[in-house]
């Protein structure tokens, strides 16, 4: 488990991907005996042809309802966790399947999860980790897979979530010959170094549900912390409130605390009310507007609340200790890849969740700058995440789809997700390129199971979505009926 709060935020991206949240993992022992585990040689790199070298990447199949005459291929991409059972019986893909007779698949990333390419995390092993690599793993086991089916002409239509969701609408752009279309749920496709928008999204939300008067209180909490903060007797009175582990000792540890402060909020309103969750934005800001309270204390009960809930008796905010459990290279045990996708933010996408903007009420004390040092002393190497980022958007393109660019892509958001401001949402489009943004759903809302407590905009979108889908099978079976 990570043990800083900034950490989980900024690897928030993919939480949907890692178990699709946790009472969705205590349900994967029921899936186990369904879904087929297997293992795939692959190719370390992929755009050397002197390497030869190659690894032992883990996959999921589910063919119960799999039409081996004209089915098509359902492909779930994975992403910066481990995969399990869940990612081809559990989630919306599976019902796709079942009105589709298709087979499922699900393919984990390399160097997440138990798809561990060379022994290590090392700086030098991770030079074989990139969103380039990963695809070019899903092209090569996508043509075996309908080898070994006996397949060679069922349609493939690619699923993901999070940046699986990006990777999935990328595959369609570079293997247009691959795949026929692609499902793209919450997919952050604009790399940003300096997300600063996440945050203006939290503050919306918040608005969205609660009114102002929320965000007031968590504005006025936070002018009174960095107040504080500012002499030598208030930082103490802040370090005694919060219950920190370790003194406060540079701007890095105070930045540090105040991404895991904002993070308590980040993550509530991200996946806010999915899956039953109790924890959610109204529950936060009735502790945060409690007329008994003043904002700082109340600001002091959530962290007290994340805490227990985390059963931790102090908060980590020291930088220096969040670098070394980030300089860790041996492999999880609990499947979670903070040390790989952190490269990945470095080296590729930035998605670095600052204060930078004055549309917000958590201050001003998380700068890109820290971000950026973060990388440096992690990796030891200036991974220049700036250039990085740039050359990613020229690579893929961004979130800005030209009429002559890839077709038949369906990107779905919830307004509530702070990462749908990454993404496509915007009208119009090129003919064959559409996008849902759903009215109060949060992050990966479109791809759970359906839950009792689905909201009318929910359930309408995932009628679209399983429309959409008909509509470009139409060719290659026959058109299912609803």
């Amino acid at each position: 488990m990570l043990r800083f709060r900034q950490l989980a935020i900024l690897f928030l991206v993919f939480a949907c991907c890692y178990g699709y949240h946790k009472g969705l993992q205590r349900k994967a022992s029921n899936f186990k005996l369904q879904a087929q585990e297997r293992w795939f040689t692959q190719r370390l790199d992929h755009f050397n042809p002197q390497d030869t070298r190659t690894w032992r990447q883990r996959y999921f199949v589910n063919d119960t309802f799999w039409n081996h005459t004209n089915g098509p291929i359902f492909f779930e991409v994975g992403g910066e966790g481990s995969i399990g059972p869940i990612y081809v019986i559990g989630l919306q893909i599976a019902n796709y399947a079942s009105h589709f007779n298709a087979l499922v698949v699900s393919l984990e990333h390399r160097f997440y999860g138990d798809s561990n390419p060379l022994p290590d995390l090392s700086t030098e092993n991770l030079r074989y980790l990139s969103s380039q690599q990963a695809l070019a793993d899903a092209a090569f086991f996508i043509t075996s897979i309908k080898q070994i089916y006996n397949s060679p002409n069922s349609p493939v239509i690619t699923f993901g979530c999070s940046y699986p969701g990006a990777l999935a609408a990328w595959f369609r752009l570079k293997y247009p010959t691959i795949t026929i279309a692609a499902v793209a749920s919450s997919a952050p496709v604009q790399a940003t170094l300096d997300f600063y928008g996440y945050l203006d999204v939290v503050d919306k939300s918040l608005a969205m549900f609660t009114g102002p008067e929320c965000d007031i209180a968590i504005r006025k909490a936070t002018d009174q912390i960095q107040s504080l903060l500012r002499t030598p007797q208030g930082t103490k009175v802040i370090e005694s409130k919060f219950k920190l582990c370790s003194p406060l000792k540079n701007q890095y540890d105070v930045a540090t605390l105040m991404a895991d402060l904002m993070g308590n909020w980040q993550g509530t309103v991200q996946y806010n009310d999915e899956n039953n969750n109790p924890i959610d934005i109204r529950y936060l800001c009735n502790i945060m507007t409690n007329a008994s309270s003043d904002p700082l204390s109340s600001y002091v009960a959530v962290n007290d609340l994340f805490l227990n809930m985390d059963e931790q008796s102090c908060l980590d905010a020291s930088y220096v200790d969040m670098v070394q459990q980030l300089k860790n290279t041996s492999f999880p045990d609990n499947g979670v890849g903070d040390r790989s996708w952190t490269y990945q933010t470095c080296a590729e996408f930035g998605y670095f969740q600052t204060t930078d903007s004055k549309n917000q009420p958590f201050g001003n004390l998380v700068p890109i700058s820290y971000y950026v040092q973060m990388c440096k002393d992690v990796f030891g190497i200036d991974l220049d995440p700036a250039t990085r980022v740039n050359q990613t958007n020229i690579y893929y393109g961004g979130n800005t789809i030209p009429y002559d660019g890839p077709t038949n892509i369906l990107f779905v958001n919830g307004n509530v997700d702070p990462w749908h401001a990454l993404s496509v949402t915007y009208h119009p489009l090129p003919p064959t390129i559409s996008s849902i943004l759903i009215n109060g759903t949060a992050h990966c809302a479109n791809v759970l199971p359906s839950n009792p407590n689905d909201s009318e905009n929910l359930l309408e979108a995932r009628r679209k979505i399983l429309n959409q889908i008909s509509e470009w099978l139409q060719p290659f079976v026959k058109r299912a009926t609803f």
